[in-house]
């Protein structure tokens, strides 16, 4: 009885060596695993810093990585504060991360600066975004349909001057709409009367085509149209200086550089 107990100490030790030896080989690989993560998320911020051309601390956030369906593919999901302020709002973006032996080699990122780019954030957000997503191998990597929004480019477009008319006897330009009939000329006006007071002109601070500065607090939405429900066609940085070009009821101010960018409402002008 004796001689068969003898050998249990000695296998005792035995596994506990081997424990010892696993639990030191799952910490390395936990290490190498957060090495890895850790240069995949610095070559996503390396180019969120290169497009918006930061030099000092930029504030970020919910920076997560995801391991994509085609090997050596991870996306990097967060959001940015570009300025640093706290009243400034953060930024999505989505940096997909193209990796060998754990190594970043190269990184694609989509930021939302503007209206385009920001549907392009939502549907790489909604596709990559998570354990597994992106697209399959030998699918490719391209984006998926955008929504039918404009861009920023086209709605300045559309709020400049209008088209200069054809010349007599040539024809319009395609997609231009022809020119309304001559109005029928009035007729004479009667002799004038009594003449009335002159209305009451707006204050100076109200004319049109006075420069406002916004709000020193955070960044001002301009908008397509007055009333609150326009799309937001621009944000610009606090006090920022915007020349008027027209008013609307409720405190509506239609605001641009040379020409119209979109409407602000009052409140977030500088006082």
């Amino acid at each position: 009885m004796l001689k068969l107990l003898a050998p249990l100490p000695f296998l005792a030790l035995l596994g506990l060596a081997g424990c010892d030896d696993s639990d030191q080989k799952a910490s390395e690989a936990s290490a190498g695993q957060d090495a890895n993560l850790a240069a995949l998320r610095g070559a996503a911020e390396e180019q969120v810093r290169a497009r918006l051309r930061a030099t000092g601390e930029m504030r970020l956030r919910a920076v997560q990585v995801y391991g994509q369906q085609v090997a050596g593919t991870y996306a990097v999901c967060g959001q940015v504060n570009p300025t640093g302020a706290l009243s400034d709002p953060y930024i999505p973006w989505v940096s997909v991360v193209t990796a060998q032996e754990g190594k970043p080699l190269r990184a694609d990122l989509v930021i939302g600066l503007s209206n385009v780019e920001a549907s392009r954030v939502y549907i790489e957000s909604t596709e990559r975004c998570f354990e597994g997503g992106g697209p399959r191998p030998g699918q490719g990597q391209s984006l998926g349909a955008l929504p039918p929004l404009p861009s920023d480019t086209a709605l300045m477009r559309q709020s400049g001057p209008a088209p200069m008319p054809a010349a007599p006897g040539q024809p319009m330009p395609a997609g231009e709409p022809a020119p309304a009939a001559p109005l029928a000329a009035a007729p004479p006006a009667a002799a004038p009367g009594p003449q009335a007071p002159p209305a009451s002109r707006p204050p100076a601070a109200q004319a049109p085509g006075r420069t406002v500065t916004t709000t020193p607090a955070h960044p001002v939405n301009i908008r397509s149209h007055p009333g609150g429900g326009g799309a937001v066609v621009r944000v610009v940085p606090r006090s920022t200086a915007l020349r008027v070009f027209d008013e609307a009821p409720g405190g509506w101010l239609q605001v641009g550089e040379d020409t119209p960018l979109g409407w602000v409402h009052q409140s977030v002008l500088g006082r």
